[in-house]
């Protein structure tokens, strides 16, 4: 019995937050949202995606060499729908602030697997990092700014 007990205190410690703060509700609604943005990618529902993307939007996606604006960032959604590839996800939250009331930082790991529907899978036990920054918009929350990076930081030439 006491150890079914400590095994769930462990596994709540293990679902929160790096920072381990409580979240405000701003910070809990934005956070439901990164949720439904790799929710709409699973799915490949392009439409609910791009409407997450503030129309100034300027970041850097993963695997592009350069930040892209708000029309290049569903390419990679409509090609799961288009190519039925299935892609499943695990978030890790780390942490987030909120400024002023209407932005919020949050940064996060995230492993994403595509599998193909040939036998071929892309992606599992790799983590990536991400930060996007999300504007209240009237009553909405929108992203302005993000950023995808390898997981494992790279190490400076001299030090």
């Amino acid at each position: 019995m006491q150890v079914r007990w400590v095994m769930l205190a462990a596994s709540l410690c293990l679902a929160l937050p790096a920072g381990a703060r409580e979240w405000n509700a701003d910070e809990k609604a934005v956070w439901q949202l990164e949720e439904d943005y790799w929710r709409y990618v699973s799915t490949g529902n392009v439409d609910s995606y791009v409407k997450l993307w503030h129309d100034d939007f300027v970041g850097w996606p993963c695997f592009e060499w350069k930040p892209a604006r708000k029309g290049d960032i569903g390419k990679w959604v409509r090609d799961i729908r288009d190519n039925k590839w299935k892609l499943t996800f695990q978030l890790k939250p780390l942490e987030m602030q909120e400024f002023g009331g209407d932005t919020i930082v949050v940064h996060y790991a995230a492993e994403y697997v595509y599998d193909y529907g040939d036998g071929t899978r892309s992606g599992a036990g790799i983590w990536r990092k991400f930060t996007h920054t999300w504007m209240r918009t009237r009553n909405e929350w929108q992203i302005i700014g993000g950023m995808c990076a390898a997981q494992e930081p790279v190490k400076a030439p001299r030090g």
